[in-house]
């Protein structure tokens, strides 16, 4: 597995939102496989994270490869309007893209809150302080009570911010705090972009 690139994270996400009528998908998905390489150096502990992202990272390619309704996965505002027409929402039988992409966006929401506290910590920071803030103002709201309590435990065993700064890439590694805010701030505005979408339609509490 290559390592993982803050500027290909930061890339992909200014790709999807480039005007506001529009939040690409598939843009919006290779950030998020880039991502997953982050939440994977992290170990075991990240495991509940990146499994998920990963399974439905593969549900929604599995919408852009199927060549008979791929166009209206282009995009998120037409993947909604073709899904709430269609009646693929009320259909159990297989996730939507709809609800799939909702719960990839909750977790964009904790990148965007982690990586900002991040690019303020100093080396001797714990992590694991960062990533709880960041769980319990965001995919904390989303979770059930005992996943909570496992994700708060494993978020303990984290390293501390040293020893992650220090698995960047070299080439990124002098503008460390720029890149982290920076990508934090991309994944502000396509979380909220997308919260707007859903928001519009009256999906933000998709089962």
């Amino acid at each position: 597995m290559s390592q993982f690139s803050l500027q290909i994270v930061q890339t992909n996400l200014q790709e999807c939102h480039q005007d506001e009528d529009s939040l690409i998908i598939d843009p919006y998905l290779a950030a998020f496989k880039e991502l997953n390489k982050f939440f994977q150096g992290l170990g075991a502990v990240f495991n509940f994270i990146s499994s998920d992202i990963a399974s439905k990272v593969q549900i929604m390619d599995a919408y852009r490869a199927d060549h008979v309704v791929a166009d209206h996965y282009a995009d998120i505002i037409t993947m909604v309007e073709f899904e709430k027409e269609t009646g693929a929402l009320q259909n159990t039988s297989k996730p939507s893209g709809s609800r799939t992409l909702l719960r990839l966006n909750w977790a964009l929401e904790f990148i965007a809150h982690f990586f900002k506290r991040l690019s303020t910590a100093s080396e001797d920071t714990k992590m694991s302080t960062l990533a709880s803030e960041s769980y319990q103002e965001t995919l904390a709201k989303h979770h059930p009570w005992y996943i909570r309590q496992g994700a708060s435990l494993a978020l303990i065993t984290l390293p501390t911010c040293k020893q992650m700064f220090s698995r960047a890439l070299s080439s990124e590694r002098e503008h460390l705090p720029q890149l982290l805010l920076s990508v934090s701030e991309a994944a502000q505005c396509v979380y909220d972009s997308t919260q707007r979408v859903y928001a519009e339609n009256n999906l933000l509490d998709l089962p």
